[in-house]
C-alpha cells in the first residue's frame, strides 16, 4: 500500500512545475512552508508553473486565505508564473479560490496569470503543455 501523506505538501518537478498539495485543516503555516518551496524552486527560473492540488482540503482558515493573497506576487516572486492549475477544488474552493485570485491581481496589482480550474492532474498538464507552445518554451 503506497503512503498517504496526512499534511500539506509540495513537489516539483523540473524544469518548471510546482505541485503543492493541500491537505485537510489548511493553515497559514501550511501556506507559508508550501510558499517557500514553490519560491526556493523558482530560484534562477525564468518561468514556473503551478498546480495547486485541493482534492484533500478541508478548509482553509481566514488566515491562510489571507497569507496566501500576501505572498503571491511579492518582490521575492519575481519568477513569471505562465499558469496556475488549480485541480479537484469542490465548488465553494473554485468561488473562493476565483475572488482570492481577482484580489490578488487587484490589490497586489501583478500582472495576471492565468488560472484554471481543472478536475485531474492529466488536464492541467496538458494545459501547461498548451501554454508552451503558445508562448514557445522548450520543455
Amino acid at each position: 500500500m503506497p503512503y498517504v501523506r496526512d499534511e500539506s505538501f509540495a513537489i516539483t518537478e523540473e524544469p518548471d512545475l510546482a505541485i503543492a498539495h493541500y491537505i485537510g485543516h489548511v493553515t497559514a503555516d501550511d501556506v507559508r512552508r508550501l510558499t517557500a518551496i514553490r519560491l526556493r524552486f523558482c530560484e534562477g527560473k525564468p518561468y514556473a508553473f503551478l498546480i495547486i492540488d485541493l482534492h484533500r482540503m478541508v478548509h482553509l482558515t481566514p488566515e491562510a486565505r489571507r497569507v496566501a493573497a500576501e505572498t503571491s506576487g511579492t518582490p521575492d516572486d519575481t519568477v513569471r508564473i505562465h499558469g496556475v492549475a488549480i485541480v479537484g477544488a469542490s465548488f465553494q474552493f473554485r468561488v473562493l479560490g476565483s475572488m482570492l485570485f481577482r484580489g490578488i491581481h487587484l490589490l497586489r496589482q501583478t500582472s495576471a496569470f492565468p488560472v484554471r480550474f481543472v478536475d485531474t492532474h492529466a488536464e492541467a498538464r496538458a494545459w501547461f503543455d498548451e501554454r508552451r507552445r503558445e508562448l514557445g518554451l522548450a520543455r
